[in-house]
């Protein structure tokens, strides 16, 4: 076996360890600081690891006991090769779920925390390991969770600024969560262990003294997001918190088993003890006591601070109201001292950076969405109001501006309608599409007048009426058909791309508004049948025509004259997914026009065995009844007029389940004596009738003396 190749001798000795006592006095960064702590002076201090430029300072150590130092990393040991396997056993088990019964799963899973007692911080800093424990948390009860949360308490400003440990925690802290709504005596499960509002209590008490630190640590804040939300209540799975919770990046680690969530519906309100709304107050109050309004602007900026200043921010409006609001160490109170928040203040200042900052924007937009109306009104009108023409053209702003708008009453938004018609066309130009389909939107909801905005908008595009449309949703069409007068032997009109989604939306909402709806009806009217065929296989374009179609009264007349265009098309559109979204409109559509139908419903049937080896065919045919329209044409008749319900019922009134029993019945075998019944019956019955006349005549006859 060859040996080491290494150096042998005194001199080579000393000059390693000149090396390394060399190197160990560079190990750290040393500045000096003059504060002192206590009665004791320090020179200088210890900045270990890579800070990098996100990290942000709050504070000196110790300053007023809210914020201490940080323990020296700690450091639990590797797992060996054999319990590395041992895992990746056990992670090959439970994806492959070969197990015989729920019981043999739980059986599995506590051999697993068995095995691995005392060494649970290993296996959360573990690289891959770390991934299989998170699975084993889905899948554990309420006692085995809360035996693993208990043995991570006293390390858990440790685990959550590891970066596979802060992984762990988090789904602990989560799946824990969902066991707050099960009613269960939890003392009688283990008298020694704590109930699941006892350990988080336990663990936010041991993270308030690091608060300041931790907000802006790169793993630590995710998992501190995570916490705020438990003790809140909030919903933990709902769209709004998931973006504040976590990036786009991170690893998605579904349930190895799909199974009921413990505490119901977690995208609702959940209900949790009333000590976590005191210690939710407590940490919000400890993650700010110690840092000064300047810092904490410095956070409104900082990636990885600002989605924790975000949820702390919406936590104490949502949760605690005005009073809250108002006192000396409030979020809100800190970030903006100046109450009137004149336009000269610095509070003012501060929100006009803000606004076209990638990050600092999203600060904003939780302001305007949750200040009282009061704020609101105030920040509107010396802040935001000014400055919404240039909000609307930026990319970044626009964003605020959407909520901004979504929050004016009435007359505020026709004076903001007014001030934005003039950047329509700017916006139209750079396919900024989304905020008119807001402004839209919103004055259709508070009902102010959109002649002016739909006049242009058409302009905008500069286009005829068999233009509009497909310019709008970026469709260029084909050079080969130009109109309603296209050669038959040409080659249809077809989209070269897909319809913009943002366009779509847009067209959508100006057909909810009376005085918007008309460019859109003129240009489906003005579009040749087979380039409207083609849109209707678009995803996009055909929402806009389910839309188009919904039936009311005041689209009645357009109803009549748009729904003979798709004759000819009907199969062909009929065929493909997106299409066939739009034959099933067309029977709603067609309610009051049965003529309109039966012809729809014809062509249908004259392709059956076409659209009947298609998939997508199939649904169609079921959902218009073609089985009916086929074997029982006065019954489908009355289905298509209204006359009979539409849930398997027949004309007569009765189900098919229930005729077929019929059927049945009446076919079935009767016994003798039921036969020698029935013969009886109608021989008594056949005697009754004959004596009838007579004794009617008789009592005339006694009447009448």
């Amino acid at each position: 076996m060859p040996r080491e190749n290494k150096k042998r001798g005194r001199r080579e000795e000393a000059k390693n360890k000149r090396k390394y006592e060399e190197g160990d006095s560079q190990n750290s960064k040393r500045f000096k600081a003059n504060e002192q702590f206590g009665d004791e002076q320090v020179d200088h201090f210890d900045v270990r690891g890579n800070a990098g430029d996100e990290f942000i300072s709050f504070g000196a150590p110790h300053d007023h006991g809210h914020q201490e130092l940080l323990e020296e990393d700690q450091f639990h040991g590797l797992l060996d090769p054999e319990e590395q396997e041992y895992y990746s056993n056990v992670n090959s088990k439970i994806v492959a779920n070969d197990f015989e019964s729920d019981e043999d799963r739980a059986t599995f899973i506590e051999a697993v925390y068995r095995e691995t007692d005392g060494k649970e911080l290993k296996v959360a800093s573990s690289q891959s390991c770390s991934r299989y424990l998170e699975k084993i948390i889905m899948l554990s009860t309420s006692e085995q969770q809360r035996r693993l949360f208990n043995k991570f308490l006293g390390n858990l400003t440790y685990l959550v600024r590891h970066r596979f440990g802060s992984h762990c925690c988090e789904t602990l802290f989560l799946e824990t969560a969902k066991r707050l709504g099960e009613h269960q005596r939890e003392s009688d499960d283990d008298s020694d262990l704590p109930t699941i509002e006892q350990l988080f209590l336990q663990a936010a008490e041991e993270f308030r003294p690091n608060l300041g630190f931790l907000l802006t640590e790169k793993f630590a804040s995710h998992t501190l997001r995570v916490l705020f939300l438990v003790l809140s209540g909030e919903p933990l799975d709902d769209e709004s918190t998931k973006t504040i919770l976590a990036s786009k990046k991170k690893e998605k680690l579904e349930a190895p088993v799909p199974k009921a969530s413990a505490d119901g519906n977690t995208s609702s309100k959940r209900r949790v003890p009333k000590s976590f709304s005191k210690e939710l107050a407590k940490s919000i109050e400890g993650s700010v006591s110690s840092i000064d309004t300047t810092y904490l602007r410095a956070l409104a900026t900082h990636p990885t601070g600002n989605p924790v200043l975000q949820l702390l921010l919406r936590l104490e409006l949502t949760l605690y109201g005005k009073q809250h609001q108002s006192e000396k160490m409030s979020v809100f109170k800190k970030l903006l001292p100046d109450e009137d928040l004149e336009e000269e203040s610095e509070s003012a200042k501060f929100i006009s950076g803000l606004l076209y900052d990638p990050v600092g924007s999203h600060l904003v937009e939780i302001l305007v969405l949750h200040v009282p109306g009061k704020t609101f009104k105030k920040l509107y009108k010396n802040v935001l109001k000014s400055r919404l023409n240039s909000m609307v053209k930026n990319e970044t702003a626009s964003y605020v501006a959407i909520k901004v708008l979504e929050r004016l009453g009435k007359d505020d938004l026709q004076e903001a309608k007014q001030m934005i018609l003039t950047e329509l066309p700017t916006l139209i130009m750079r396919r900024r599409l989304g905020i008119i389909k807001v402004l839209v939107e919103r004055c259709t909801v508070r009902h102010v007048d959109l002649k002016d905005v739909a006049e242009i908008i058409e302009s905008g595009l500069e286009g005829d009426k068999t233009t509009f449309l497909p310019r709008l949703l970026g469709l260029d069409r084909s050079k080969d058909s130009t109109g309603a007068e296209a050669d038959v032997g040409r080659k249809p009109a077809t989209p070269a791309q897909k319809a913009d989604v943002h366009a779509s939306l847009l067209a959508q909402a100006m057909l909810q508004n009376p005085s918007a709806r008309q460019p859109i009806h003129d240009s489906l009217l003005a579009l040749d049948a087979s380039f409207l065929a083609q849109m209707c296989k678009d995803p996009a374009a055909s929402r806009l025509i389910q839309a188009a179609l919904a039936p009311s009264d005041a689209n009645a007349q357009f109803r009549r004259q748009f729904i003979p265009r798709f004759f000819g098309h009907i199969v062909d559109v009929a065929q493909s997914l997106s299409g066939s979204y739009v034959v099933d409109a067309l029977w709603s559509a067609t309610d009051g026009l049965f003529f309109l139908k039966e012809k729809i419903a014809k062509e249908l049937a004259d392709d059956a065995s076409q659209l009947r080896e298609s998939t997508v065919g199939k649904n169609v045919w079921r959902n218009w009844a073609m089985d009916m329209y086929s074997r029982r044409p006065g019954e489908w008749r009355a289905l298509a007029k209204g006359q009979t319900k539409t849930d398997g019922y027949e004309a007569d009134g009765g189900s098919k389940e229930e005729r077929n029993g019929q059927q049945q019945q009446q076919k079935k075998k009767k016994s003798g004596l039921e036969l020698a019944r029935e013969r009886y019956t109608q021989k008594q019955m056949h005697g009754a009738k004959q004596k009838t006349p007579a004794t009617s005549a008789n009592a005339i006859v006694r009447t009448n003396a």
